[in-house]
């Protein structure tokens, strides 16, 4: 077996966005208490990240009014980076005051997108960003981003590599620590991941990138193994595959993290993660949804 895989690397990282990628696009509200017990169910299976909340407007997405509070109450596990996504200096602020060290930012490869889900341009994203700057370097936060659409998009079509490089140049440019591909519609096939870490790795560093697929066409697991080639050691998952992007339309199917810890133990790489209580927290959190939906309906 190891003379298939002379390129991939011995063990990789995972980042867990059910709590936040995963909850964001479900319509119905899910508990507090049912969120506080997914990641404390995340955290015994030592994740080394998840991503905990979204200090987002609740007028976009109400389903994390409660972020602050979730994040106080769960069980911490020492060895876990706990993340938020912030979308703004306001954002930003809010997860600074509820004690996160670690945050996300996102931009996107296409100028459409980029005005229907954060109702700005590219170039105005980027405003956002360097206001954002100057909190983030005083309180010394672990900072990484999101590119999203960086394969298609679900109003442009196909986006060229061209594209995505100003992004990534702009993005370390701030200062921050990694950058996270995203195929926000699940539409790429390896030889376009191939394509755009060709363009990357020119300039960048495997290790500078987290890939984040969705699964929407099955995609998923070899576009996995494309980057595993590349030597990149990052990966988005969410834990029961739930979730997908609001705001874009047929982007449900996040990649299961049991898939990602499937594909692993066969290739014989390295997680450090527990397989069987990363399943109980997917099921648990399917059964969550499941419920609010019944109660809803």
């Amino acid at each position: 077996m190891a003379l298939d895989r002379p390129n991939y690397p011995p063990s990789i990282r995972i980042v867990e966005v059910g709590p936040r990628d995963g909850l964001q696009s479900i319509p119905q509200l899910i508990p507090t208490a049912d969120k506080i017990q997914f990641i404390d169910l995340l955290s015994a299976a030592k994740l080394p990240e998840i991503e905990v909340t979204s200090f987002v407007s609740p007028k976009w997405v109400p389903q994390f009014g409660d972020g602050a509070e979730v994040f106080s109450k769960i069980k911490k596990n020492r060895m876990t980076i706990y993340t938020a996504l912030v979308p703004n200096r306001k954002g930003l602020e809010a997860a600074v005051d509820a004690d996160f060290r670690s945050v996300a930012l996102f931009v996107t490869a296409s100028e459409t997108f980029s005005q229907k889900n954060t109702n700005c341009t590219i170039a105005e994203s980027f405003e956002r960003l360097l206001e954002m700057q100057p909190l983030w370097k005083e309180e010394d936060l672990r900072v990484r981003a999101y590119i999203s659409t960086c394969w298609y998009c679900p109003y442009e079509g196909k986006i060229a590599p061209s594209k995505v490089i100003p992004i990534v140049e702009n993005l370390f440019a701030l200062g921050v620590d990694e950058i996270s591909l995203g195929d926000t519609i699940g539409k790429a096939e390896p030889h376009e991941v191939a394509q755009l870490l060709d363009f990357l790795l020119k300039n960048w560093s495997a290790t500078d990138f987290a890939m984040h697929f969705h699964d929407t066409f099955g995609h998923a697991r070899e576009n996995i193994k494309k980057s595993l080639e590349y030597g990149i050691r990052i990966y988005d998952s969410s834990a029961g595959g739930i979730g997908g992007c609001p705001f874009a339309p047929g982007a449900g199917g996040n990649v299961s993290t049991d898939l990602v810890l499937e594909l692993c133990e066969e290739l014989g790489i390295a997680t450090n993660v527990d397989r069987a209580k990363v399943k109980a927290a997917g099921e648990f959190i399917l059964s969550a949804v499941t419920n609010a939906a019944i109660a809803k309906a």
